[in-house]
């Protein structure tokens, strides 16, 4: 049977597996906890518990972990190691940013298209040369679920307004996993409990480091 992870476990896994992106180490060398604790800022008392508790264990005493074996752990956890292919639903600034987030690659996640609803955006392309995704009409959203049918994530970059009538429709569809930009707190249905979503409003996070900053002068 699986080990059910805590999502602060996961949290803190994916800071670690983008300290070694970001370091970029040969695969045969090794990384010690102390360096992990430099890169992330978790403590190396807790990367070696988090470490142990996984069942990913030292590669030499002194040394630290090997590099090759790591990664392979912690894409197998994180599974990153499946890939993942992904919508994103709003085809504006954010949407068009997140279509050629560049990292994607490393991390295995491949967006295939956008969705919108503006005539100056449907039918065109975004991204650049060799690496486009194609914009299309969100009327066009079941028959393409329908003719992809491991697609199961979205990000959701539309106005707030639309936000939860959008999100309804793409469980509607089939979608398990909605990531949801929009500046609106949404909400799950009750009969779609096995779906997970995640409100991640970027002005949402900036008000409260502005709050914790100014609320103690």
């Amino acid at each position: 049977m699986k080990k059910k992870i805590s999502l602060r476990v996961i949290r803190r896994i994916s800071f670690y597996y983008e300290a070694l992106l970001k370091l970029n180490l040969p695969e045969n060398t090794y990384i010690s906890s102390k360096k992990l604790e430099e890169v992330t800022g978790v403590s190396c008392n807790q990367v070696r518990q988090d470490f142990f508790y996984l069942g990913i264990s030292i590669g030499k005493q002194k040394k630290g972990y090997l590099v090759k074996k790591l990664f392979r752990e912690l894409k197998k956890i994180l599974s990153i190691d499946h890939g993942a292919r992904v919508i994103i639903i709003g085809a504006g600034r954010i949407g068009q940013a997140f279509s050629n987030y560049k990292l994607f690659k490393d991390r295995n996640i491949t967006v295939t298209a956008l969705f919108d609803i503006k005539p100056e955006l449907v039918g065109t392309e975004v991204g650049k040369p060799g690496q486009k995704k194609p914009v299309l009409h969100i009327d066009q959203l079941e028959a393409y679920l329908d003719e992809n049918p491991d697609i199961r994530i979205a990000l959701l970059t539309v106005p707030e307004e639309a936000a939860q009538e959008t999100l309804d429709r793409l469980i509607g569809h089939g979608i398990k996993g909605v990531v949801n930009f929009a500046p609106k707190i949404l909400k799950v249905p009750k009969e779609a409990r096995d779906v997970q979503l995640i409100n991640d409003c970027i002005g949402t996070s900036l008000y409260k480091i502005v709050y914790q900053l100014y609320s103690r002068k």
